[in-house]
């Protein structure tokens, strides 16, 4: 499955992402040569400690390569973009896409080097706030995660066509946000 995802996203340290024990490294170039290629996760972000059931606002973050001018996207998806992934590769790329953010060295490692790719106009990331007009009458958490759940289970899309590309200092920021 590995080799299989390297082969396809065109990955130089194959022998690497196969022989490695550590899924940290791998989740951060993985996940980079899935956006370099133009593959693209649309997913919601909240920062560090906030519940996101109390939100009344979600924020949505997208991102992909500077060559993938496509805007909208349905939240929580991983596109294929021009990658040529399968379904099952797909999976695999989304779950590192994921893991990036689960530790802090590879969160930090991750941020730093899609930075360095924004300022080298490879990457792109783009962020929108949102929500139903209804969210902020919710009176209770669950309400406003059940609104939530509705919204992306019923493969919405998010449009990211009125906001412009983060900077890489602004996309450094999210850096202490975290993925639902």
């Amino acid at each position: 499955m590995i080799r299989a995802l390297a082969r396809a996203l065109g990955v130089w340290l194959l022998a690497g992402l196969a022989a490695t024990a550590s899924a940290q490294p791998v989740a951060v170039d993985s996940a980079l040569a899935f956006y370099s290629k133009g593959g693209t996760y649309c997913f919601r972000v909240a920062p560090s400690g906030t519940s996101l059931s109390e939100e009344t606002e979600w924020t949505v973050m997208m991102l992909t390569a500077s060559s993938n001018h496509h805007n909208s996207y349905r939240i929580r998806s991983v596109d294929p973009g021009e990658t040529g992934l399968s379904k099952s590769g797909l999976l695999t790329v989304g779950r590192f896409a994921n893991d990036v953010w689960k530790f802090d060295g590879t969160r930090a490692d991750f941020f730093e080097r899609f930075a360095e790719g924004i300022r080298d106009k490879r990457l792109r990331a783009r962020v929108v706030r949102l929500g139903p007009t209804i969210l902020g009458e919710a009176s209770t958490e669950r309400q406003r995660a059940e609104l939530y759940l509705t919204f992306a289970d019923k493969g919405s899309k998010v449009s990211f066509d009125k906001v412009p590309d983060l900077t890489a200092e602004q996309f450094l920021a999210f850096s202490e946000y975290f993925p639902d």
